[in-house]
């Protein structure tokens, strides 16, 4: 297809294009489709083992309260997919926000559109920052190109005419004409996104450990079935005529299985996973903040360094040129023609560029014969004029001038006023092929001024009273950024360093000092992040443009403007689509909020899960000796499946919480959890005691002693799993206070009309239509045992707890 590069695609070719399918479209990886929602709400181990019980269960003929947890299962992954399908409606209108957008040229004229717009043959306009979307080749322009993001090489490569721009690097300095040559599937990136696995995320801890505790409590419960089964069948306590027809011994056999593998899988928490970081995302969301990596919100919740580029963050990044000095028999207007002229033919669209062009323009005055852009690395931008010479504009220690000590201390009184200063320099000497003439003479001095965000001192406040220490990183002089950050109360903002003249070794030793980094490159951003990773920290990086982009990529979470250029968007987890940094404190703390309620509601679930465990184990090894099978069915543990773990477990997952998380999930989980389920495992054992030394201390009737002895069980552990539930509420505020007491009230209410009403006839006469337990042929002592039983599993929780917890904690804090 013939295309004119002046005037682009006409509408009918654009059309045309559309029609073969030779659109930018990309995979989407922000949002899960609808069949994934369904998919991992339905499909994992959990739910799928319970699924084939629950059928085991209507096959076996068991009562309706038998199914109670069912409703519970029903119910968690009805709200996981409600909330899979809000969080996807809500990113997909917020990513409209943030999404890259792209100039071309149709019809000639300049047309913004959306990236995954763009189709072959188009001629796209692109300028410092912008992240190539489709495969090109530069028609006009030059520039230096970034292909970090495929390569890895940090060390921006010169483009010209007839160079190709590769889909996913993007332009570091200079402006360009292309043509798309590939689109979609067929861009470099996207091949190599097929094949490569430098573009996998690395597992998130959250994933991991939940998906080892999913998979290891449903192997166990299968294999206890299988063990379950067959010493069943070998002690013929079942046979197959038992089964096939149903037949009483059947119906128990099922009931005693079910009863044991249900308890042992904590039901839900595979979905109360997904539902709480699913929130957290709507939250964030709220907060004007796409998320684009679902996990990143747990390395939120880790975060316990901070590191801040100046400009955008603590500054508002709207600087505007103050005063402008003047040297040598120079004057402003020489100045202004010189800067005006650099502006045009770099095409420069930097924050300072912005600030220039407004108090001098951007106009051909006068033939430029060559020009670069400003560098990051270099920092400094020229210009070479018809019969004028050649001028530099950018920072005093880098451009290549005469240096004055006059000049000099001028400069340090500025910048200690947190003032910007940028020197221009004039030659008579031309540019040639990219190389300045040496000793440019000072002919002028820009001041700069960049107005603190009013809400940046708060901000840092936050941070710092929660545990997060504060770093700035900034291209600029390091006693502007310094004043500017006491300004905004960083802590230790006079221990600065200047990064022109440090050695990368050094650069570890440096981050334990210091926490003000002033003219930094973009490799040493990266270097400064990963010494303070190396040093056990976790980091995140703010940035919007491409000097972050290193950084950003290196950093534990990082967090882009939508403002920013398309390259840092397109690396950070997180994107601000108000490009206002003042939610950061909400960002933060909405991770600690998701990760400390995981641990708690996990510890939940899992207790059971310990217990369930042990008391199974303990019964097979009953069996084995000739003693009593599992006595415990799914009704039974009603109160306690239900309400003092799946509903709870809910509320306490979406409760306010910053406090700072400290060492790993797993052992978070285990450390709360095996107390817990020990405690609860007495609840069993010692009942079981006293019947084993004085059954008439349980029972006044030696014909109902046993089922008196396994309603003694039950009230015990139902009574301590709100004890379990009252722990993990502390300490107490008015939401987990109204948690607790509300499950408490529900479950004596329970508790209460199964007391009353009871099967009068049959096989199971005097038990509750509920709960399924016997409540009359209690012995005067059994209140007492009951008592008994609580005050040593209490005390049982408190010594496990004290060397499971507490004591290593105490430890650790002595160490420190």
């Amino acid at each position: 297809m013939a295309v004119d590069p002046d005037r682009g695609l006409t509408a009918e070719q654009v059309e045309l294009r559309h029609k073969q399918k030779l659109v930018n479209k990309t995979k989407k990886t922000v949002t899960k489709s609808y069949g994934k929602i369904l998919f991992d709400n339905f499909c994992n181990p959990f739910n799928l083992l319970l699924l084939v019980i629950t059928g085991v269960m209507i096959w076996g003929r068991l009562s309706i309260t038998h199914f109670i947890f069912a409703g519970v299962f029903g119910l968690n992954i009805a709200i996981g997919i409600y909330q899979d399908v809000h969080a996807r409606i809500l990113l997909e209108r917020l990513k409209v926000l943030s999404d890259n957008k792209a100039v071309v040229l149709r019809d000639g004229k300049d047309t913004e559109i959306f990236t995954n717009e763009i189709v072959l043959s188009d001629i796209i306009v692109f300028k410092q920052g912008d992240q190539i979307p489709a495969d090109a080749v530069i028609l006009r322009g030059h520039c230096s190109c970034d292909e970090s993001l495929l390569t890895g090489e940090s060390i921006a490569a010169a483009k010209g005419p007839g160079d190709p721009l590769y889909s996913g690097s993007f332009l570091a300095s200079g402006s360009c004409v292309a043509q798309v040559v590939a689109v979609g599937g067929d861009a470099y990136a996207e091949k190599l996104r097929a094949t490569a696995s430098a573009f996998a995320r690395p597992k998130s801890e959250i994933a991991q450990s939940i998906w080892n505790i999913t998979v290891t409590c449903a192997l166990t419960a299968l294999i206890y079935g299988v063990i379950f089964t067959v010493i069943a069948f070998v002690k013929r306590h079942v046979s197959l005529d038992a089964l096939f027809p149903m037949t009483q011994d059947g119906s128990f056999f099922i009931e005693s299985l079910s009863g044991s593998m249900v308890a042992m899988l904590p039901t839900g928490m595979f979905l109360l996973t997904s539902v709480a970081l699913t929130t957290g995302v709507i939250a964030l969301a709220r907060k004007n903040m796409l998320v684009q990596e679902l996990y990143c919100i747990e390395m939120l919740a880790r975060v316990d360094t901070i590191c801040f580029d100046k400009t955008g963050t603590l500054t508002d990044g709207d600087m505007t040129v103050k005063e402008v000095i003047s040297f040598h028999n120079y004057n402003e207007a020489e100045i202004a023609y010189a800067i005006s002229a650099l502006l045009h033919s770099t095409g420069d669209d930097n924050v300072t560029a912005r600030a220039m062009k407004e108090r001098f323009g951007a106009r051909n005055k006068g033939k430029v014969l060559e020009s670069l852009p400003f560098d990051s690395h270099k920092k400094y931008s020229a210009v070479c004029l018809t019969d004028i010479g050649s001028f530099v504009v950018g920072a005093y220690e880098f451009a290549p001038i005469k240096k004055e000590p006059e000049v000099e201390l001028l400069l340090q009184s500025y910048e200690k006023e947190g003032y910007r200063c940028l020197i221009i320099g004039h030659s008579e000497n031309e540019i040639s092929n990219g190389v300045l003439p040496k000793n440019f003479e000072i002919c002028g001095l820009l001041v700069l001024s960049d107005r603190i965000k009013p809400s940046a001192k708060d901000n840092i406040d936050w941070f710092q009273n929660s545990g997060v220490t504060v770093y700035v990183i900034s291209g600029d002089n390091p006693i502007t950024v310094s004043e500017i950050a006491k300004q905004c109360g960083i802590k230790k903002a006079d221990c600065y360093a200047d990064m022109s003249s440090v050695k990368d070794e050094d650069i570890p030793e440096l981050v334990k000092t210091c926490r003000v980094f002033g003219r930094v490159l973009p490799e040493q951003k990266r270097l400064i992040v990963e010494a303070l990773k190396k040093e056990g920290h976790k980091v995140a990086m703010t940035g919007d443009g491409v000097n972050d982009i290193l950084a950003l990529k290196s950093a534990d979470c990082s967090i882009a403007m939508a403002s920013g250029s398309s390259a840092a968007k397109s690396v950070a987890h997180l994107v601000c689509t108000k490009s206002d940094f003042s939610s950061l404190p909400d960002v933060v703390a909405q991770g600690r909020r998701v990760i400390n309620n995981l641990q708690r509601s996990c510890s939940l679930f899992l207790s059971k899960t310990v217990f369930a465990m042990l008391v199974s184990a303990a019964f097979l090894i009953s069996v084995l000796c000739g003693g009593p099978r599992y006595p415990f069915s799914t009704s039974h543990m009603l109160v306690w499946e239900i309400f003092s773990i799946g509903i709870p477990s809910f509320f306490l997952a979406l409760q306010p919480s910053s406090e700072r998380i400290e060492g790993s999930m797993m052992k978070n989980i285990f450390v709360r959890a095996i107390p817990f389920g020990i405690a609860e495992t007495l609840c069993v054992a010692v009942p079981y005691l006293f019947y084993a030394i004085a059954p008439s201390l349980i029972s006044y009737n030696p014909e109902e002693v046993y089922k008196v002895l396994v309603s003694l069980c039950i009230i015990s552990f139902s009574i301590m799993s709100y004890g379990t539930l009252l722990r993990v509420c502390l300490p107490l505020n008015k939401y987990r206070a109204t948690v607790f007491f509300t499950s408490l009230v529900i479950g004596i209410l329970i508790f209460v009309p199964d007391y009353f009403v009871r099967v009068q006839t049959g096989e199971h006469q005097g038990e509750g239509v509920l709960l399924r337990f016997m409540w009359g042929g209690f012995a005067w002592s059994a209140p007492l045992i009951l008592l008994a039983t609580l005050l040593v599993a209490t005390g049982a929780y408190f010594l496990i707890a004290y060397f499971v917890e507490i004591r290593p904690k105490r430890i650790k804090e002595a160490h420190q």
